[in-house]
This record gives C-alpha cells, structure tokens and sequence, in this order.
C-alpha cells in the first residue's frame, strides 16, 4: 500500500507541467436588467454537434480545445440568458462573450438536445446521467423507483413486510455506493434502507450515475461509484409545480414545488410531499400485508445566493416523518402492543437535516475558489418487528473545506482541502444497547492533467478514524479521447468504510434468525479497478448512436460477512477469512431509430464470490444476468409519449435452508423472470396527464415469507425475496406546471 502511494505522489510531481497553443480561451459575462455586465459562472462552452465541452469556472473563465476546420461552431451558454455561437474562425484571440438575458431577444434555438439517458463522452469518470424527462418516463415515486431504465443499479425489496429497498452497484449492496444529494452526504446509517423512498422523484432534476472509485474529494467511503442526486433548483424553468398520484392499491401521493425571487441575490425553493396508503393489501393470501401501510410526509426549503462578485452559496433544512406498519393483516400496533396474537412490524421515524454550501473566489489571476460544504443529520427510529424491539437515534455531522487552483496555467490543476465526518449511534436491540461514536478528520489533494484528448486524475487523502486506525487512500482516474466522440476510460482506487450491521441489515430483524456477532469488526477495505469504452456515431444531422462497454472488479482486503447460508436459522456477522470479489460487465447501446422515437438496450453480468464459512462460494441474492429493453417515442412537440421497458432477470443462489424441515425449505436457486412496466402520457399547455402500469404481467415471487403460518416459529423468514412482492400496479396521475 506504501508503494501505490508513493506511485501516486510520485505521478503528481513529475507530470509535464507546460501548456498548450491549441486552446480557445475566453471570459463569459452575462448583462443584468441594472444594466450592469458580470462574469457568469460554470456557463456551458462546447463545439456544436460534438462530445468536447467544458464548463467555464468561477470567473467565467474557460479554455477548450480547438477545432479542426473553421466551420466548427462554439457555443456559450447558460440558464436564464440567450445562448451565443461564435465561428471557429474567430477564435484566434482572447475571446470576451457577453450574454444577454433570456428575452431579450428573439430567442435563437441551437440545434439538439440532451437525451434523458446519455452516457458521457467527455467526463473523466464513467457517469450515465438520467435527466428530469427521462424520470418522468416512469411515475417514479421515490428515488427507489427511479432506475429502472439503467441497468446499471439494481433495486429489490430487503424484505417482504417492511417495504424497504435496497440498491445494488457492480454487484455490491448500496452500501459500498456512496450517494451524495447536490454533494451532500444523504443515504447512510439510517438512512441506508429507508432512504430510497426520502427522495421523492418530483424533487429530482436529474441522477447521475458514476462507477468505480469517485474523486477523494468526496469521502474516502465510495468503493463500486457514487450516485448524485441533483434536486430542482430555483433557476429552472418551474416556478410552481403539483402532482398528484394514485395507483389501484389505493395509495396516494402529492406533491407541491414552488421556486421564487427573493431580491437581485437571492432565490428560494420550497419543496412538499405527503403520500400514504390505508388499504390492507394481500394478493397473494399469506395473511401478510404485501404492501406496509401508513404515510410519509416531507418538507424541504432552500435559499441560493448569488452577490455576482466573489461569493454565492446555498442553505437550506429538510424534514421528515414517516409511519409505516407492516405485517399480518389483522396486526394493529394501538391495540396489539400487550400481546402476540399477530405478527407486526411498526416503525416511526423522524430526520431532520440542515445543510450549507458556499463558494468564494479568492484569486482570479490563478482561478482559484475556496468551498465551504457542511451538513448536520438528526435520525430518530422507533421500531418493532414482531418479538424485537430496535430503536435507534443518529446524530451526524459532515464537513468540507477545498481550495482549487490553476498551476501555471489551465492544463494543471490541484484541489486539496480538509474534511470531519462524525457518527454518534445510539443502537437498543431489545435488551441490548450499542453505543458508538465515531469521528474521522482527514486530508486530501487532487491534481488534474487535462491536455488535448488526454486528461489524468491523481488524488490521495488521509484520514484518522478515533476507534481504529489511520487511514490512507489513493486514487486516479484516466480519460483519452480516441475522436471527438469517443474515449477510453480508466480508474483504479481504494475504498474504506465503518460497517453498521443493523441498520445497513434491518430486513433480517424481519425473521426469526439469530444475531450472532462472531467478533470485534474491522474496518470494511477494497480495491475497485476497471473502466470502459464509448463511442457515438452520428447517423444524421438529428440522429445519434452510443456504444458502451465498460468492466469493474472489486477485491476486499476486508469485509463484514453478512452468513446467511450457514444457518437458516441464524445470521453470522464476522471479518472476512478468504477471498471476495466482485466482477462486473456492461455494455450499453442507445440510439435514435427515427425522429421522437428511442431504443435503449443493456446487458449486465455480474460473477460475485465470497468465502462464508470457509468456503467460496456465489453469493447468495445475486443475479448474476440482467438484460433491459426500454422503448419511447414522442409525437410532435412531445403532446403524446409512450414508454415502454422490460427487463430480464436471471437465476440467482438462494441461501442454503436444507436444514429445514422440508416444507419450509427453498430451492437452490430463484428462477429467471420478465418485468415490464409501460406509461403514456399527454402534455397540453401546463398540464401533463399520465397513466401507466408497473410490473405489467402481474409477476410475483410465490410465497415470499418463508414459515408465513408460523410467525413467531423458528423458520419464520421474511428476508428471502428474490422477486417482486406486490404484483401488477396500474397507476394515473395528474401534473401542473407554472413556467
């Protein structure tokens, strides 16, 4: 490990540090109703019909390489003003572009757009980013609900009473995924098995989707890639938005977003979300609720200020407090608390967090900014699940402070900073109490060679953990741009984390299992290494193809066994004694068949092994193939849109239960299976009507309770699903939405 850091800070220092001539560089500002001319901040700059762009700084300040002919147009924008476009023949000098703002002028349309799947050509790292549009494709309730047109991220119930979900990257349980809203640290501890459903989809304007390791920057905590959560912003284009939502089960949703002008410098977005469900659902007649009832209610405001100077920033709180009762149908938690005549599950759960993010420049000459990001995270969780009582209290702090900087000129770059993560958990398991308090301050560089079609991210940070040890994590990422719509990827980095079991394992509370904590835990250490290969071919003037491949392996130093397949009736926590590993394989194809009309398609294969036991086996709960269809199309000016997507799900090994007695033992493995989920919707002025279907054919997982007869028995399981629980939901909704 000694050796790959001194590589890494050997790379840094012995780089080429000289510039180039074949850049365009120049200063964007943008005019203001005062009449006054300010620099515009991160505007857009990008060649025309082309994948090479890049997003200026905090001064406005960019360079992108140079055409190839003089008939190659550069483009400048940025939200809220009218977009400019300068011939590669005049962009010999200097260039100084002033923006005017949206109306001003008759507006001017700059062929193309974004597609609301796109994996891109140009970043360093390997991100597919899914945008509002290509949300709105599925009535997603919640972030759990939003990929399901990526095959990148899987999602699958934890357990078949509670209705929690769970994410799956590369392989690996979310956990190993760091996820991050508008840089923010958001689904962890608590929050990791609940969390999904705390993002309503409404809120979101986009997700980008990030695999391998991600910058040092961020944490030393991503091992298989990061999801950001990028939240609607005062400057879109909604100023009120409503939704309301319902589906045959009877559960209801609204939504209400509204953004609004404070003065010249400061905006304010206020987000609302209420949704519930009263009715006992048991299609499958195991006298188990197949869907938890109860309500969900959330509240988000945040202020963004701009001094079109030196400073501009964003603060904000969001609150939540949810509900949700599970279990046999004839359970009630007001009346059934005394005795045991049912089997329930209920949890009550309140958070707050509080959050800023505020940016300074400090040196104009060398670009460089200084960013101050900090959140404070309250989590309270009462629960019952059935015989167990499990009640918890988080209280977490984040903290960032980083500088960046030009060296020399444009071409080098370095960001280093100073960060704090701090968890206090306070865990009682029945009769049991966990107290943990854990605080980590740390240190980082970054340096970024971006020359031409060739662009290298080194990163090293350092962290000391108070229960445990000094931690030390390299990074570095490569890009080379083989044409100007195709590029190679690497990354190769190392990923560090403090395991929660319980809360990062609630749906085990949902059986009868045995907890058995074998040993003191270490710390949970992989390496993660691997890239892809993009490549976009134009078809037309309007129509595009992208080719994806891409492969990832993770190898742990260390990990918490979560043994399933030892005991069906126990689960064994203990540090890893072997091998585990992870390979990943994807390939993507997106493509525009003909005019409003779109094909998306991907394969997925996933080998994960683990040693429980002392033996290395595949991992139980893992399916191994995924394959994914997604159909849209669009009538003119996008009045009529129709979705269509499907996917396919291969076996997977199921955990061993031959000590069963026979009826309440499982087969080796669960079958392969077919998903589809469809949706048409109708736009009108500032209206939007939709009506779709999720799991269309009705497929369900049959008997996902294992023992559902004897609850409070010794085989009782509810943590053994594979498939989906609840069948078809034929939904509607109704959309409004102010401009």
């Amino acid at each position: 490990m000694k050796r790959m850091a001194f590589a890494f800070l050997l790379l840094i220092l012995t780089l080429p540090f000289y510039g180039q001539n074949n850049l365009v560089k120049g200063y964007v500002s943008g005019t203001f109703p005062e009449g006054d001319s300010e620099p515009l901040p991160f505007a857009n700059v990008y060649w025309l019909n082309s994948e090479i762009g890049v997003v200026a700084d905090e001064t406005g300040y960019f360079e992108i390489q140079k055409a190839k002919t003089d008939q190659d147009i550069l483009v400048v924008s940025f939200v809220g003003f009218n977009p400019d476009s300068i011939p590669s023949s005049e962009t010999d000098q200097i260039l100084q572009v002033v923006l005017k703002p949206a109306g001003s002028l008759d507006e001017i349309i700059i062929g193309g757009r974004q597609n609301p799947r796109s994996i891109s050509a140009i970043n360093p790292l390997n991100v597919e980013v899914i945008n509002s549009e290509g949300l709105q494709r599925l009535a997603c309730c919640s972030l759990a609900e939003s990929f399901e047109t990526s095959a990148s991220v899987d999602v699958g119930y934890t357990d078949a009473v509670t209705g929690a979900k769970q994410i799956m990257m590369l392989g690996l349980a979310g956990k190993y995924c760091q996820i991050l809203t508008e840089n923010q640290p958001s689904i962890r501890l608590l929050a990791s098995t609940y969390g999904l459903n705390y993002v309503p989809g409404p809120w979101l304007d986009a997700i980008s989707i990030s695999k391998g390791t991600s910058s040092v920057a961020a944490g030393y905590e991503s091992t298989t890639g990061q999801i950001y959560i990028d939240l609607k912003k005062p400057e879109g284009e909604e100023k009120l938005y409503l939704d309301l939502f319902v589906n045959e089960h009877q559960r209801a949703e609204f939504n209400a977003n509204s953004s609004f002008k404070i003065n010249d410098h400061v905006q304010s977005a206020v987000l609302a979300h209420a949704s519930g469900l009263n009715n006992k659902v048991d299609n499958n007649g195991d006298d188990f609720l197949d869907l938890p009832t109860g309500n969900l209610m959330m509240l988000s405001n945040r202020y963004y200020w701009d001094t079109h100077k030196k400073v501009r920033g964003r603060v904000g709180f969001e609150i939540m407090s949810e509900d949700r009762i599970g279990g046999q149908t004839g359970f009630a938690p007001e009346s059934d608390n005394d005795n045991n005549d049912f089997y329930g599950i209920h949890v009550k759960s309140t958070r707050v967090n509080v959050y800023e993010n505020t940016g300074f420049i400090l040196d104009t000459e060398n670009h460089g900014s200084l960013g101050i990001i900090a959140n404070y995270v309250f989590h309270k969780m009462d629960s019952e699940f059935g015989l167990r009582q499990y009640n918890t209290e988080q209280n977490s702090f984040n903290f960032r402070a980083i500088y960046q900087t030009n060296i020399l000129n444009k071409t080098h770059k370095l960001v280093s900073g100073i960060g704090l993560v701090s968890d206090d958990l306070v865990e009682n398991l029945t009769d049991t109490t966990i107290n943990r308090n854990e605080v980590t301050p740390g240190a980082f560089t970054e340096y970024t060679y971006n020359n031409g079609p060739l662009t290298i991210i080194t990163g090293l940070r350092g962290d000391y953990h108070n229960t445990s040890e000094f931690l030390l994590v390299p990074r570095m990422h490569l890009k080379y741009s083989i044409n100007e719509k195709g590029s190679i990827r690497a990354s190769v980095g190392r990923g560090l984390r403090s395991a929660f079991v319980l809360p990062e394992n609630i749906g085990l509370l949902a059986s009868s299992r045995h907890f058995v904590f074998a040993e003191n835990f270490k710390l949970e250490k992989a390496w993660n290494y691997g890239g892809n290969i993009i490549q976009k071919f134009d078809l037309d003037e309007t129509r595009q193809l992208t080719v994806n491949v891409d492969f990832y392996r993770t190898v742990f130093q260390n990990q918490i066994v979560v043994d399933v397949n030892r005991d069906p009736n126990a689960v064994y926590f203990y540090n890893l004694k072997g091998e585990s590993f992870s390979n990943s394989f994807q390939t993507d194809i997106i493509v525009d068949m003909f005019e409003g009309f779109e094909l998306s398609m991907a394969y997925r294969y996933n080998n994960v092994k683990i040693t429980m036991n002392d033996e290395l086996i595949r991992k139980p709960m893992v399916k191994p193939h995924k394959g994914l269809l997604s159909l849209h199309y669009s009538t003119k000016y996008e009045k009529w849109n129709f979705s269509f997507t499907t996917q396919y799900n291969g076996a997977g090994k199921l955990p061993d239960t031959r000590s069963n007695p026979e009826k309440y033992q499982l087969e080796e493995s669960s079958p392969d299976f077919f998903i589809i989920h469809t949706q048409i919707l109708r736009k009108f002025n500032m209206w939007e009507v939709y009506i779709g279907a999720e799991n269309l054919t009705n497929y369900k997982q049959k008997s996902p309770i294992l023992a559902a007869d004897e609850p409070f028995g010794k085989y009782f399981d509810s943590s053994m699903v594979w498939g989906p629980v609840i069948g078809r939901s034929i939904n509607a909704g109704i959309r409004f939405i102010l401009k």
